[in-house]
């Protein structure tokens, strides 16, 4: 049975463990990214900080959208990128936000360019300063998932 989260009267979510997609719609590709500090990498928008990701474009793979949309938004490459699973989103639809976890590899001078207007790497015990909803279920299973990669604790 799955653990819902729920969001609103019209939206719930839960997090599947190495969920394989099989043509159900995928709207997001994110990931969480660590430094050699085992930091994480936060990105903002206007006042709220996620973490990086976005949009499939057409024709994208999963891979291929996660490397644009981390050079887009916080002007690093990564590498040692591992799949953890998806957050399944029900709503009108049931559609799928897919995440991964990696290192990052070089870390570009930032550049405005896009719609993120700044970039960090924080400690882990310090993301619920940042993100408020990082300790709700759905979003501390997929820190535990990307923890257990890394070993992190």
């Amino acid at each position: 049975m799955k653990n819902y989260e729920v969001l609103s009267d019209s939206c719930k979510i839960c997090w599947i463990d190495n969920f394989k997609l099989n043509g159900e719609k995928h709207t997001q590709v994110s990931a969480y990214v660590f430094n050699e500090k085992n930091q994480i990498l936060i990105v903002k928008n206007g006042k709220t900080w996620t973490i990086p990701g976005g949009h499939p474009e057409q024709g994208e793979s999963q891979l291929q959208t996660l490397e644009r949309e981390l050079m887009e938004e916080a002007c690093v490459t990564v590498k040692d990128v591992r799949y953890l699973g998806a957050v399944e989103v029900v709503e009108d639809e049931t559609y799928y936000q897919m995440r991964y976890t990696a290192r990052v590899k070089d870390i570009l001078p930032f550049k405005k360019e896009w719609e993120i207007d700044e970039r960090l790497f924080i400690d882990l015990k310090d993301l619920p300063n940042y993100i408020k909803w990082s300790t709700g279920v759905t979003f501390s299973a997929q820190i535990e998932a990307a923890k257990k990669v890394w070993r992190i604790k």
